[in-house]
């Protein structure tokens, strides 16, 4: 299933530069490829500034005793928690093999 929002939000007066967003998010069972683009609060002519997370939700994966959803971005990027992880071809890419995985654990397995 894929879900989607989009959000504008006003210019100071005088200007045009309306500052946009889009998320689109992918699900796959208990997996989800998040990526939301925007056009950098209006200093950008396109939406073109992307970042992509990967989510893990417990909730459906039945998992008790820990958050409902989980960003585990870092865990399969291996960057920090917070780091940025750009939308490009090659990290869509890794993005998907991460999400047809039929299993969480990343051991063993070439993204």
């Amino acid at each position: 299933m894929i879900t989607a929002t989009t959000t504008t939000f006003g210019s100071p007066i005088g200007t045009d530069n309306l500052s946009k967003h889009a998320n689109f998010v992918i699900h796959n069972g208990a997996k989800m490829v998040s990526v939301s683009v925007d056009n950098s609060c209006g200093r950008m002519t396109s939406m073109a500034r992307a970042d992509i997370r990967l989510l893990f939700s417990n909730n459906t994966a039945g998992i008790e005793g820990r958050p409902s959803v989980e960003d585990v971005t870092g865990q399969v990027f291996n960057v920090s928690e917070a780091a940025t992880v750009h939308g490009s071809v090659q990290n869509m890419a890794k993005a998907m093999n991460w999400l047809q995985m039929t299993r969480w654990g990343l051991e063993g397995q070439t993204l």
